[in-house]
């Protein structure tokens, strides 16, 4: 790579559908790869096809894979240079690596990847994605002094089984512009880590996070809600209103463990948590351009959504930035405040699920079923655009790209989300 670094200070940018032309830019995993320069990779994600994704990458390149699902893999293409990990599951079922990152390594810099796709063909063609992409400074003969984002990165690299020589390779990175920026993972839980540092994962780690950019609240007065939160994702699951208000309080930075008797007494669930879920309709589906076979990576299935206490009046349809295309995103834009104009953006590989972000057991302790990495972007201005039925989100004086249009449409009476087959 050469000396000047493209994304010095951050940015979000969308990666490109197949036919589709746009007024803004786009970047693809080749990219964001820069092969003829690159020396060592990390990459993770819950899926990846290595038969799709070695020829994006030179021969020479040492690699680091971490997935859950390699698919069409010859481990005889890179016997030499290829290093496969598998994290630890504390519980043997249904526990996965759904983390989407990216570490690149080259001779004087190293690219930070936050994606929301995985490692195939179809999330970098056919489905929007989005990427948070920042390069660093690097110099393989100084050690740079630690900083609060840089510590989260190794302790995250670390959850995931990471070799240590590779996780070393941070000490020589310069992370000074690592700012409004925050880290928030999450990692399965069970055996030891059923109770040691769960409040640095999920929901909690993102209450924690929050509290730091605007301070403690009271638990002792009457709550009174001052973000409006828009949730993006590709997979549904297991809802109700009890744990949407839990992870609403988080939004605050609320820890909801210490709020949750005094919420539950005194706020109903409609009056209490403004929370728009963003989630692919069955027409919409059927009306992508690219045909059904996109429907195979939007999860979700009948029985949960019909659930009793599922909380349907939460649901928005979601608003692609191109007609007939379909989002494979995850993010989640917050408003914050009177007016609305000020707040911050996650951009990661986080559902709006329980799966993802964990939820409380009776017993107070968390529950944390899936590996997941995401960042937090603090400092956004808000512009209404539309006529102001939308927003646009501004960080660092440039225009973040998310690939969908943060407007408010609930489903409408005929609506239903789009119940896959898998």
């Amino acid at each position: 790579m050469s000396s000047d670094l493209r994304y010095p200070e951050g940015a979000v940018r969308t990666t490109p559908l197949r036919g589709v032309t746009t007024d803004y830019e786009t970047v693809s995993l080749a990219d964001l790869l820069n092969a003829d320069y690159l020396e060592h990779a990390v990459l993770t994600a819950f899926v990846l096809d290595e038969s799709w994704l070695l020829p994006h990458i030179d021969p020479k390149t040492t690699l680091t894979l971490v997935t859950s699902n390699l698919v069409n893999s010859d481990t005889d293409e890179h016997p030499d240079n290829t290093t496969y990990v598998s994290p630890e599951f504390p519980l043997p079922h249904g526990q996965i690596v759904h983390t989407k990152m990216l570490l690149l390594f080259y001779a004087h810099s190293m690219r930070l990847v936050v994606c929301t796709g995985n490692l195939v063909e179809e999330d970098w063609t056919i489905m929007h994605n989005c990427v948070y992409v920042q390069d660093f400074p690097m110099d393989s003969t100084r050690v740079f002094p630690a900083n609060e984002f840089s510590l989260a990165l190794a302790y995250s690299l670390l959850d995931l089984s990471i070799p240590v020589n590779v996780v070393a390779r941070l000490n020589h990175v310069d992370f000074t512009r690592a700012t409004d920026l925050h880290i928030v993972t999450t990692v399965p839980t069970g055996g030891a880590r059923k109770h040691e540092f769960m409040e640095e994962y999920g929901m909690l780690r993102l209450a924690q996070v929050v509290k730091q950019l605007y301070g403690s609240r009271p638990i002792d007065e009457e709550f009174e809600p001052d973000t409006r939160l828009y949730c993006v994702g590709s997979s549904l699951g297991r809802m109700d209103y009890t744990w949407l208000r839990e992870f609403y309080l988080c939004a605050h930075g609320i820890e909801p463990r210490l709020m949750r008797k005094y919420v539950f007494d005194h706020s109903t669930p409609n009056d209490m948590v403004d929370v728009g879920i963003a989630f692919h309709t069955q027409a919409q589906v059927d009306a992508c351009r690219y045909g059904k076979q996109c429907g195979q990576f939007i999860m979700t299935k009948r029985s949960k959504y019909e659930a009793r206490d599922f909380p349907r009046g939460a649901m928005v349809r979601t608003e692609p930035l191109h007609k007939d295309t379909l989002l494979h995103a995850k993010a989640m834009v917050a408003q914050v405040g009177v007016e609305q104009d000020k707040g911050w953006v996650y951009v990661g590989s986080h559902n709006c699920t329980r799966a993802a972000w964990g939820t409380l057991h009776k017993d107070e302790l968390p529950y944390f079923n899936n590996y997941e990495f995401g960042v937090l972007l603090s400092g956004v201005q808000f512009k209404k655009v539309g006529g102001g039925k939308g927003v646009r989100a501004v960080w660092k004086e440039s225009a973040l790209e998310l690939p969908f249009q943060v407007v408010w449409r609930p489903y409408y009476r005929e609506d239903v989300p789009y119940f896959g087959t898998f």
